[in-house]
């Protein structure tokens, strides 16, 4: 069972390293290093996304890794997660909105395993950014008499590998750490293209990035048996600079032209700190809040009157939970799960940065001992067309699958107790 686990969980790394810097076409993604990814999809993207005090024990948290003491000693579980989005875009200056945009993509793979009553680890991929943009365009030579197409693609994205443990240092107190190492590469191709006048030209640039993060974690929850559970949750996030190469070449009609010498870039990350509280009844019945803020340095992007700017977010949600519970054992049957969040992009265009409201509204099930889906459905709205901006209206379902079972340690870690 172990083995099978193993091989699933390489498979899908593979499957995640390809799709994981594919999204549905994002105008703004040609701006910095693309759309971040600033939440998780799991079980907890059905509450809004606030996921900073969470402690469910069949369900992995990348939002905060102190929550891993939560799981049952001896326990192992391969967590994947997948979304996909349809999307319709308002461009500034129209009344209607394009043909609807589609995709679906891994969004997560992830194993975490408890080794010892008070220690838990977990490892896994997933994507931290995305560039997927297509802009078409003409523009006039220098003479003013003749004119060329110009088509702009852009792909790409940043992938982002992590591994976490945590311990429980008091009966009702854990911290966590991540240790994250970022890479990718983003591609812009512009084709200059005018057949009268014999013009065929390709520009291919990359920029290939790799960096490194850490983020810690704490959790603090009240006595078990209460009548109400108060849990608190708090993370800090920061990176060094993504740093890399830029790589650019001309061809002509399949023959290389030019290829300019490469160029050493970087890019600054942003510190990042967010705040939960979860407080939840006998009756399954849970409330979630959390606030998250960015802190970028100013940086000036390859737009007109472009930069990074410091950004926030809220997340709010509730939820309610099926549970049996016995003498000695309380589990969960299902949950239903609704929320709202609203999210400010980390890119300003003229001094106004991207503002992204939606509610969620999702539902999982315990399909045995060692299976648990769960799936959600959220609905959108990025940018604002009054605000001279290219608006996105959005639709979006994700769906998590959660493998479980008892791992075989050393003698030290529980194979003999």
């Amino acid at each position: 069972m172990r083995q099978k686990y193993f091989t699933l969980y390489c498979i899908v790394v593979l499957c995640s390293v390809k799709a994981g810097a594919q999204n549905v076409s994002s105008p703004y993604s040609i701006l910095g290093i693309g759309d971040i990814e600033t939440y998780d999809y799991g079980r907890y993207s059905a509450s809004g996304g606030a996921a900073v005090a969470r402690r469910e024990a069949g369900f992995y948290n990348f939002a905060n890794p102190a929550s891993l003491t939560v799981m049952p000693y001896k326990a192992i579980n391969l967590d994947l997660a997948f979304r996909g989005r349809v999307s319709k875009f308002k461009l500034t200056g129209t009344d209607t909105f394009t043909l609807p945009s589609k995709d679906v993509v891994v969004k997560r793979a992830t194993i975490a395993f408890k080794v010892t009553p008070k220690v838990g680890f977990a490892f896994g991929i997933k994507p931290f950014s995305s560039v997927n943009y297509q802009y078409t365009g003409t523009s006039a030579i220098a003479d003013g008499n003749a004119a060329f197409l110009k088509y702009t693609d852009g792909s790409g994205g940043i992938n982002q590998t992590y591994f976490s443990i945590a311990k429980q240092i008091k009966k009702r107190l854990s911290v966590g750490a991540t240790a994250s190492w970022l890479f990718g590469a983003l591609q812009n191709s512009t084709n200059y293209y005018n057949p009268t006048l014999g013009l065929d030209v390709l520009r291919t640039e990359n920029n290939f990035y790799n960096a490194a993060g850490v983020q810690g974690g704490i959790q603090y929850h009240s006595l078990y048996g209460k009548k109400w559970q108060h849990t608190l949750g708090a993370t800090a996030t920061a990176y060094t600079k993504l740093k890399g190469q830029n790589t650019t070449e001309y061809v002509e009609s399949s023959a290389l032209l030019k290829t300019l010498d490469p160029v050493n870039i970087q890019f600054k990350m942003p510190v990042t700190v967010s705040a939960g509280y979860s407080v939840a009844n006998k009756n399954g019945i849970s409330f979630h809040l959390q606030g998250t803020y960015n802190k970028w340095a100013t940086q000036k992007l390859n737009y007109t009157n472009s930069f990074t700017k410091d950004a926030y977010s809220f997340n709010a949600g509730m939820e309610y939970s099926k549970r049996i519970t016995g003498p000695e054992v309380s589990l969960e049957k299902y949950y239903l799960a609704w929320g709202v969040k609203m999210e400010q992009s980390y890119l300003a265009i003229n001094n106004r940065q991207l503002n992204d409201f939606a509610a969620t509204l999702g539902a999982g099930k315990n399909i045995s001992r060692l299976l648990s889906v769960n799936a959600d459905i959220e609905v959108g709205q990025k940018g604002k067309a009054s605000l001279n901006q290219i608006q996105e209206n959005y639709f979006q379902f994700n769906v998590g699958i959660t493998l479980k079972d008892i791992w075989y340690g050393t003698r030290k870690f529980g194979r003999f107790n």
